[in-house]
């Protein structure tokens, strides 16, 4: 099934649209892994001193609220990432495997031709011989 669909002529248009498409995409995810990561460290780093939490409880949990939603983001960015570069693993060894299996199959029917044409010639060569 995949190979009919590799073989198809306007999937090898679409794969140079594709290609420039998942690179766009990889950029993107590494610059919010790397804002995301920046974000961590900024509200890691923030102590909010016992005495000005005790006198406004607000601000520890604000600063608590956004670096729970960098780490959020951090995790999200960076399994997106990852996803998505075995999701292109993934459809690159698809594509090989389909063109394989077409070369295969012409190597087959090449070899079953040569094969039956040895045959002839053989048996034409008993033939002869006899």
């Amino acid at each position: 099934r995949w190979q009919k669909i590799f073989t198809i002529s306007l999937w090898s248009k679409m794969a140079i649209f594709w290609n420039k498409m998942f690179l766009t995409i990889i950029v993107l995810l590494i610059v919010l892994f790397l804002d995301a990561f920046r974000e961590v460290r900024k509200y890691s780093s923030v102590q909010v001193n016992e005495k000005a939490a005790n006198v406004n409880t607000n601000a520890f949990d604000h600063i608590q609220m956004k670096l729970f939603r960098s780490q959020r983001n951090l995790y999200l960015s960076g399994f997106c990432l990852f996803l998505w570069l075995v999701l292109r693993r993934t459809v690159t060894l698809l594509t090989q495997l389909a063109k394989g299996m077409t070369s295969h199959a012409a190597l087959e029917t090449q070899v079953n031709d040569a094969t039956e044409a040895a045959k002839k010639y053989m048996a034409e060569n008993e033939k002869l011989r006899e």
